[in-house]
């Protein structure tokens, strides 16, 4: 399997870094909870004539019919421009709205620009975590009812607020407000694999996070001088940004090698999605409070944008282990029975 980027890949991680840092920068992400609905929904309109959303759609349905390698890619580059719209969670769910009839047509509008889902987590209590959340914003919330049935769900919109990660306004509502529901009769699993997709998805989102956060803690190591020295000669820091980018490029090439079996449908894949959102967590935390050491008493100030990456990389984490967590990852590692891990 070539886990090297295509001609054609390259050009998109071009392009979608291009864009998002002319389209969003970090003073857009600061005022992502502040946005009315208009401009949040004029910014989306943008990112769908670029064919992100539409990425993993079939091209039967007028989406781009790619793969989870393109998707991955696209997602990178969000977490690290901190986009403060569920563009993971939307081209994650697409394929599986285009495959349910009733429901294609909500597939259509947001592959249009014309709208776009919140992402409904649906807790055991039956509470919802929205993120994405906003006046004018329906969610959307997948259940499943069988190994065989699924259940969308469209629900009303409430209000988001900025919680632990500022550029991305989020809401729990107790007692969701339902607007519209269809059930949908799908292959076995077709759940497994849609949870997959968007766990990766968030994966890369996260890395991508903790990327931009490394990269400006070594940017300020070069720039930032003590005893007319800059301070990334040190050992002490010069050592501890190597090996959080040693780290970070493990974890990335864990979740290339994911995706690529993902979309090859290898007998693997199940397995190998299971080690990019365990070393993606746990390299992506280190990188981003790393970062906000390097900067000293700066990194704790508003004034500073490290600490927005260290939120939005907590905040992920946090989602990736509320449905996954460390120890069930490494569980069902051990139970694959993969031979890497006796290396």
């Amino acid at each position: 399997m070539d886990l090297h980027p295509t001609e054609d890949q390259r050009m998109l991680d071009d392009a979608a870094r291009r864009f998002l840092a002319d389209r969003h920068p970090p003073a857009a992400a600061r005022a992502a909870a502040g946005k009315p609905y208009e401009a949040r929904l004029a910014q989306w309109r943008e990112i769908a004539a670029q064919g992100w959303p539409a990425l993993l759609a079939p091209a039967a349905q007028d989406g781009l019919g790619l793969g989870m390698r393109e998707a991955w890619i696209v997602a990178e580059a969000a977490g690290r421009h901190l986009l403060s719209l569920p563009l993971a969670a939307n081209m994650a769910i697409l394929p599986t709205l285009c495959a349910a009839g009733p429901a294609a047509g909500w597939a259509a509008a947001v592959m249009a620009g014309d709208t776009y889902f919140a992402d409904a987590a649906v807790r055991p209590d039956g509470s919802v975590f929205i993120e994405g959340a906003g006046e004018g914003v329906r969610a959307l919330a997948v259940r499943r009812l069988s190994a065989t049935a699924l259940r969308l769900e469209a629900l009303a919109p409430v209000s988001g607020e900025a919680r632990l990660d500022p550029t991305m306004p989020v809401a729990r509502v107790t007692r969701p407000q339902l607007l519209d529901s269809v059930d949908l009769e799908v292959e076995a699993g077709t759940w497994e694999r849609l949870r997959t997709r968007l766990r990766l998805l968030r994966s890369a989102e996260l890395l991508g996070a903790a990327s931009a956060a490394l990269d400006m803690a070594a940017a300020h190591a070069r720039e930032r001088r003590q005893f007319d020295r800059a301070i990334g000669a040190n050992q002490a820091i010069k050592h501890r940004l190597a090996e959080d980018w040693m780290a970070l490029d493990d974890a990335r090439l864990a979740g290339v090698a994911a995706v690529a079996a993902h979309d090859a449908d290898a007998a693997s894949a199940e397995r190998d999605s299971l080690f990019a959102p365990l070393l993606a967590v746990e390299a992506g935390r280190r990188a981003a409070q790393n970062a906000i050491q390097v900067h000293g008493a700066l990194g704790v100030t508003w004034e500073c944008d490290a600490h927005l990456y260290l939120k939005r990389v907590l905040r992920l984490a946090a989602g990736l282990q509320a449905e996954t967590s460390r120890a069930e990852l490494l569980e069902r590692i051990w139970e694959s029975g993969d031979g890497r891990l006796a290396a």
